[in-house]
């Protein structure tokens, strides 16, 4: 890893692992419940512990102000709505070089795997991945299984047999980030363990977890965390289960002890 992206990651390891707020949802699906005012939004993640946002570069440009001390994470891709009639049309509408004037510590992708499009994606990634090797900033790999991207969108929910059968793609995807330039891996949790513990070995770089729709209670949300944690995630990236639960703050510290303090599930709660 060259010395820019060495400082830039740096930024957002303060602690041994890594807590992101990503807003960048409205590139999707417009002005969604819990990121209708994101000022607000990030006046209140700056309050906490935590380590940085992940948002559109036009947003950010706009709300650098509100930020506090967490650091920022560009998003590069987009090409593609709510209203529109697919879920695997993600382009880059930005570039390497405008995160980096605009101070993004990280740029992040998406990246489909096993659909129609993957070798425009796998393109994608590989291009982008050289950029930011010239300019000195680590990037971000959103791998998910083509499978998956109902689920992911929160357009549908994932059956019990969709889930059982997500281990491997994961697995494989998340490897492929890596092999394709990727530093960081961000990847959905199909709900083995086990198998979520050998993806993150075989990923070779650090994998966050991606935190999905606002599924569940706040204890099976922490619960989940922990678990994900234990398995050796070095952090986690989650919105929607954030901004969408009543206590906001608390939702933040609570995941925030889970990830930098190893704090216990009833620790973490009584933070709510």
């Amino acid at each position: 890893m060259n010395t820019g992206k060495t400082l830039r990651i740096r930024r957002f390891f303060r602690h041994k692992r890594a807590v992101i707020i990503p807003m960048d949802h409205p590139m999707f699906g417009g002005p969604i419940p819990g990121l209708e005012n994101p000022g607000k939004l990030l006046r209140l993640a700056a309050r906490t512990e935590a380590d940085g946002v992940l948002a559109s570069p036009w947003a950010i440009s706009r709300l650098a102000e509100e930020m506090g001390q967490m650091a920022f994470i560009a998003r590069l891709d987009g090409g593609m709505t709510s209203l529109g009639p697919r879920y695997d049309q993600y382009w880059n509408v930005g570039t390497v070089e405008q995160a980096v004037r605009l101070g993004a510590e990280m740029v992040a992708l998406n990246v489909f795997i096993g659909g129609e499009n993957e070798p425009e994606m796998l393109k994608k990634l590989g291009l982008t991945a050289e950029a930011c090797e010239q300019w000195g900033i680590p990037l971000m790999a959103e791998m998910i299984p083509a499978a998956e991207l109902k689920h992911h969108f929160g357009v549908s929910e994932r059956s019990h047999r969709e889930s059982a059968g997500l281990g491997e793609p994961v697995s494989i995807a998340s490897r492929i980030g890596a092999e394709y330039g990727g530093d960081i891996i961000k990847t959905v949790f199909s709900g083995n363990l086990e198998e979520f513990r050998r993806t993150i070995l075989n990923s070779t770089v650090p994998v966050l977890l991606a935190g999905g729709p606002k599924t569940g209670s706040d204890t099976e949300l922490l619960t989940m965390v922990k678990e994900c944690l234990d398995a050796g995630a070095a952090g986690l990236v989650i919105g929607r289960n954030v901004w969408q639960r009543p206590r906001i703050e608390g939702m933040i510290a609570a995941l925030c002890a889970l990830t930098h303090e190893d704090a216990s599930i009833e620790e973490a709660l009584d933070l709510l």
